[in-house]
């Protein structure tokens, strides 16, 4: 499951990257299409698995709790930012940028994990991994520095500067 996660991650970042450069969308409008073209295989999955009767019904039961209600919406609420932001870090730089910057999000709240809630003993394996993390997400940073240090700057006309 989580390889085909990554790989539908993968796909939906270039495909976002290439409509939003090449058709012009805002990142709702991808939000929307995302969503709407995502269904029909969510629904199968959940549908495949047999989780579908269990979540309805727990759904159903836990409906008449106002903690749960509040924390419904306010997931809700944080899984929309997180993709509005997502598909506009996309749009604006690339689906690699993207990329770096969640395993850099990642490397952040692994650390931040370790230091605060504990319970993982901290093995030379673990130390590593956050290193050459942390080194891959710097060095791709001053790459991209560099890259867009040496180009000149681009001029551009009135009609791309407004929708900028």
């Amino acid at each position: 499951m989580a390889l085909t996660s990554v790989l539908f991650q993968t796909m939906y970042l270039v495909l976002v990257e290439k409509s939003g450069a090449e058709d012009g969308h805002s990142s709702v409008e991808i939000m929307f299409y995302n969503s709407f073209l995502s269904l029909p295989f969510l629904l199968f999955l959940i549908i495949a698995t047999g989780e579908f009767p269990n979540s309805l019904s727990l759904l159903v039961a836990k409906s008449n709790s106002l903690s749960f209600l509040v924390i419904l919406i306010l997931s809700l609420v944080m899984g929309i930012a997180l993709n509005y932001t997502m598909f506009l870090c996309t749009i604006v730089n690339s689906a690699l940028t993207t990329t770096i910057v969640g395993v850099l999000k990642g490397v952040g709240s692994t650390t931040l994990g370790f230091v605060l809630l504990g319970g993982v003993k901290v093995h030379a394996l673990n130390v590593t991994g956050l290193v050459i993390n942390t080194a891959g997400g710097v060095w791709y940073s001053y790459a991209k520095y560099q890259q867009k240090k040496s180009k000149p700057p681009k001029l551009m006309s009135d009609l791309e500067a407004h929708r900028k």
